[in-house]
């Protein structure tokens, strides 16, 4: 089983054709053996119910959340739900093409227990890329992550992850944070719980229409950093 999760936040415009590339996507590379699953954190246009529409033509299971709680929230509910023995989660906007899933599914094959997206990597394509500030604040993030929690990672906020059956249940079973920062978090885990980590280069491209306010999600972001850091000395993970 193959699993594709998609967390989703007002993602009415676009979101049918993203349902219906991933699901011919993933009929070909795991014929009747795939799922996807619309994780939608309170939306307040109609993209739950375009979801619900193509679960009738497209395996397509939809979760909905009362409230707006975190891109974080909706990705762990997405994941604990899935089935797969391979777990992907990805953005609505399809940043990263469906032709990397065989690359990163051959990587959890060859034993990694995480496979991440990397911009950061020579062999990355970029097709657009971000504004210039965009990137500078991500350089920033990504040192400061690093230093905080003690890792080496080269991209902590590419949207395109995949996890085995095993790292799903240890890693977000164990996951806390509900917004910025889950990202790190999640690689955090693995680290502490020896997983390996595979970074992929990957072939991107910016959607320009983010709809994240810059400013505050780098202060939260940074304060989340040290949010994780208390969980862990309180023994919250374990």
């Amino acid at each position: 089983m193959l699993s594709v999760v998609i967390p989703v936040f007002n993602e009415e415009k676009g979101l049918t054709a993203t349902l219906d590339a991933v699901g011919a996507e993933l009929s070909r590379l795991a014929p009747g053996a795939h799922e996807i699953v619309v994780s939608d954190d309170g939306s307040g246009d109609r993209s739950v119910a375009i979801a619900e529409a193509a679960a009738q033509r497209l395996p397509v299971i939809v979760l909905r959340a009362a409230t707006n709680r975190g891109k974080g929230a909706a990705v762990r509910a997405g994941m604990l739900a899935a089935r797969g023995d391979e777990c992907f989660f990805f953005d609505a906007d399809l940043s990263t093409p469906l032709t990397e899933i065989a690359r990163f599914r051959a990587a959890l094959q060859a034993g990694a227990a995480v496979a991440i997206g990397t911009r950061k990597h020579r062999e990355a394509q970029i097709g657009q890329s971000q504004p210039w500030y965009r990137v500078a604040l991500g350089k920033s993030y990504t040192h400061l992550a690093n230093a905080v929690l003690g890792l080496h990672v080269s991209d902590f906020t590419c949207g395109f992850k995949a996890f085995s059956r095993a790292a799903v249940t240890a890693i977000f079973r164990r996951q806390r944070l509900d917004r910025w920062s889950f990202d790190a978090e999640l690689l955090f885990l693995a680290e502490r719980l020896g997983l390996v980590v595979a970074e992929l280069p990957v072939r991107w491209s910016d959607r320009p229409d983010s709809r994240v306010r810059v400013g505050s999600a780098v202060v939260k972001s940074f304060a989340e950093l040290l949010e994780i850091r208390r969980h862990a000395r309180a023994g919250r993970y374990d």
